[in-house]
């Protein structure tokens, strides 16, 4: 090598000094890549913690309480990312009042105790969307060597969908009680190992033990010794077969009778298809089975008993009319061409008829039909079908010399022994009471409804009057300046107004409104309603308003049925999610269809609908959306009030309402009220538009109330507005004056409430007796007044203004002076 080849070759250390080079970037390539693997893996973390709902938290009590929450924490607990270090007071104050105090307390035991785990549930109310949440906590507590708590390290998880699925699951639980509770027939339930989890009464009733003790009771010790043997064999055949099977046996009732009965036991499924038991109802069949075993021996004798035929027939006969009149269902036979061959005694009676009042007409044209509208015809093509081979079976409401009951209805074919239709064996039960029993039920339901409402309405009530005695107390002072004075007097008249309105609602759904009908166009009020609802249903909704005739006239009240019509647009638009079409139709229409198992009317009708399309009505809830507090809606945005106004509103006005919905397609809302004449100029149907408070000029006015203290207030009232009063106490009075001298007053201002004789009683006789003196009638709810709502009397409902009490007199006043012109 030469010294040039020499000084060309790298030295050692510049050979060293690279090769470090190129580790270190080898070192550097791997942390990158280890790092960017290590987020990643954080973001699938992060990503499945958000998709299970699950939220990382910290706490650290070794220098004060430090916290740390993990962006899925403040996603469940909808709080900012700011907050991942929200103190403790923050948290706590999230905490839903009702699990507040029993939450901290768990917390501070569980930290006191020597437990290293965590464990609870509480609701919290999100401060982003105040929805109410559960949280289940699973955490695990770091403690030091003295076993104080320095750590808590854990997870939260939103498991609402879980705890309203429970909630959910208790109340089926409860209801399928009620309702096995109220059958009349034994029902029970099976596990594997054939121990009966549950029994309803009929069940209990029947082996006369308490509950306790019934399901636990083996139905062997009681069964037939004769049937034992077949009915333990068919038994096990049929819960082997994990299919529908029935058994016939005879058991021994707690009043140790003998009764035949009919069990038919259904295999049960849990979700995933494993069979888990048996649900069993059981029928008593004495009386058919005795008749069954009757006729059995009467056959297997026949042949000795030939020569006595005619006599046995007559006798069989006997014994089966006897059956059957003793049967508590309604039973007959007709024959091909629809004539009645046959009633037993209990259908007789239901109609208070002989047998041959009936025998011979067609089955349809008898009083069973044609006391109730368009059911003969229904009872018709029924027949029809069962001429086709098929048996009929329906629901019916009929109306019956004994009263209006209902029925579980069949009709089935009879065939000879070539399998020919020979005629048709109509059968009814009477279901009447279970429909009562059903009824009941819901009523408790509804008034369970009404007493939480109570708690509600006290408290809006006590904050109004919290105002109005405030205002009063302040009134007193002496040295309240005139402009403070003023503002605690419009309060005390704000709140009265809040007061009146809210008792109005009510009176609206529980229809004791005292209504105040006028004749208007319903084309122009939907028109009008309509330009009103825009802006509350939002610029996503298209309205359409659809008047089949100009010409539509109706007899209500206005301001109820434009509050109607604006409650079906609002559950329109909550329907809709803000965005679709609202068309409000109105027609003509010849009378009302059949609605809640109510007759068809006939009449003239106006018939306006709201429909939309949103997401439609459950099938389940279609017969509960018009009772009062029943809402779908969340908590918080919806009263249950809208649907059951309009339906309150529809039956006082002499009309109803009907729904149909498809769900997923939306609903329609159809409102019937009955048709009037057009009025002879538009000014009767508007209302009277306010005027200021007028004085009585000297006009005499009778005063009727009973309370003294309301008696002296309207006394006072009426007499710093001018006017000459006389009060009395009560109707009679009244009269006695007027029978001294009719023309004594201008006018009689009465109470409808009062001892003896109330006000609307009152208010008709004098206009039958004194046909030119005005009445004017004052109520804050009455029913009497509701029910009389079209008798023509003024009315000014309490707490009324003195502007509107002076409007109304001298309206009345100078009627009466127009007439005597």
């Amino acid at each position: 090598m030469t010294t040039a080849d020499a000084l060309n070759d790298p030295l050692p250390e510049t050979i060293a000094a690279e090769r470090l080079r190129q580790h270190l970037e080898d070192i550097a390539r791997e942390r990158d890549n280890a790092h960017r693997a290590l987020q990643e893996r954080e973001a699938e973390l992060a990503r499945i913690q958000r998709i299970a709902g699950v939220g990382g938290l910290e706490v650290d009590f070794r220098d004060g309480v430090k916290t740390r929450r993990t962006p899925e924490y403040l996603l469940i607990h909808g709080l900012p990312p700011e907050a991942a270090n929200e103190t403790y007071e923050d948290w706590v104050g999230r905490i839903h009042p009702e699990d507040r105090e029993r939450t901290i307390s768990h917390l501070f035991d569980t930290l006191k105790g020597a437990s290293e785990g965590y464990f609870d549930r509480y609701r919290i109310i999100r401060p982003n969307d105040r929805e109410v949440r559960w949280i289940r906590v699973v955490g695990r507590i770091e403690r030091d060597a003295s076993g104080r708590a320095v750590r808590l390290v854990g997870a939260d998880l939103d498991v609402t969908d879980q705890m309203l699925a429970q909630a959910t699951l208790r109340e089926s639980e409860e209801r399928f009680r009620l309702i096995a509770d109220s059958a009349p027939v034994p029902i029970w339930v099976t596990k594997l190992d054939r121990k009966r989890s549950f029994a309803n009464q009929a069940y209990v009733d029947f082996v006369g033990l308490p509950y306790d003790q019934a399901i636990d009771f083996d139905w062997r010790k009681v069964l037939h010794p004769d049937d034992l043997p077949h009915v333990l064999q068919q038994s096990v055949q049929g819960e082997a077969s994990l299919k529908p099977f029935v058994l016939e046996a005879r058991y021994k009732n707690a009043a140790g009778e003998w009764r035949w009965l009919r069990s038919e036991s259904q295999p049960r499924w849990d979700p995933n298809g494993k069979h888990i038991g048996f649900i069993g109802v059981a029928h008593d069949i004495t009386v058919a089975k005795q008749a069954e075993i009757e006729l059995r021996r009467l056959n297997e004798t026949l042949e000795e008993r030939i020569t006595e035929r005619t006599a046995e027939l007559e006798a069989n006969e006997a014994r089966l009319r006897a059956i059957l009149g003793t049967s508590n269902q309604y039973q007959g036979l007709v024959n091909l061409k629809g004539d009645l061959l046959y009633a037993n005694k209990t259908a007789l009676d239901g109609i208070k008829a002989s047998s041959s009042e009936v025998i011979g007409k067609p089955f349809w044209d008898t009083p069973w039909f044609t006391g109730t509208q368009g059911m003969s015809a229904a009872v018709r093509e029924a027949f029809d079908e069962v001429l086709k081979g098929e048996a009929v079976r329906m629901e019916m409401r009929l109306r019956l010399p004994v009263g209006e009951r209902d029925f579980e209805f069949g009709m089935r074919p009879v065939l000879d022994r070539h399998g020919n239709i020979t005629g048709a064996v109509p059968e009814a039960v009477d279901i009447t009471e279970r429909r009562r029993g059903e009824e009941a039920l819901r009523q408790s339901q509804k008034m369970e409804a009404i007493g939480q409402l109570t708690g509600g309405v006290a408290h809006d009530f006590n904050n109004l009057l919290t105002i109005i005695r405030s205002a009063t107390d302040f009134l007193r002072r002496r040295e309240l300046p005139e402009e403070r004075r003023r503002r605690y007097v419009d309060a005390i008249s704000d709140t009265v107004e809040r007061a009146s309105k809210l008792t109005a609602q009510l009176l609206a759904f529980a229809r004791r409104q005292p209504l105040k009908p006028q004749i208007f166009n319903v084309g122009s009020q939907v028109e009008g309603v309509a330009q009103l609802v825009r802006p509350l249903v939002g610029g996503r909704i298209e309205i359409a308003v659809e008047i089949g005739d100009a010409d539509c006239f109706t007899v209500a009240d206005i301001a109820q049925f434009e509050t109607a019509l604006i409650n079906l647009a609002i559950n329109a638009r909550d329907a809709m999610d803000g965005e679709g079409r609202l068309t409000i139709a109105v027609r003509k229409v010849q009378g009302i269809p059949s609605l809640r198992a109510q007759s068809a009317r006939g009449g003239d009708y106006v018939a306006i609908s709201v429909a939309d399309t949103g997401s439609g009505i459950a099938p389940e809830n279609i017969d509960a959306i018009f009772e009062p507090f029943f809402t779908t809606k969340e908590v918080g945005k919806g009263t249950g009030l809208g649907l059951s106004q309009a339906f309150g509103f529809a039956k006082q006005s002499e009309g109803d309402i009907a729904v149909t919905s498809t769900p997923g397609k939306g609903a329609t809302f159809t409102i019937y009220l009955p048709q009037a004449q057009s009025p002879a100029a538009d000014k009767q149907a508007a209302a009277l538009t306010s005027e200021a408070a007028t004085t009585g000029r000297g006009y005499r006015v009778l005063v009727v109330e009973d309370n003294d203290d309301v008696g002296q207030f309207s006394t006072e009232l009426l007499e710093d507005l001018g006017y000459v009063v006389r009060r009395v106490a009560n109707a009679n009075a009244a009269l006695a004056i007027l029978g001294e001298n009719e023309f004594a007053v201008d006018l009689v201002f009465s109470d409808v409430i009062m001892p003896g004789m109330n006000g609307v009683e009152l208010a008709g006789i004098i206009r039958e007796r004194y046909p030119g003196l005005p009445v004017v009638l004052t109520s804050g709810y009455s029913n009497v007044l509701a029910e009389n709502a079209h008798r023509g009397f003024e009315l000014i409902q309490k707490p009324y203004s003195v502007e509107s009490l002076s409007r109304i007199l001298r309206k009345a006043i100078t009627e009466k002076l127009s007439m005597a012109r």
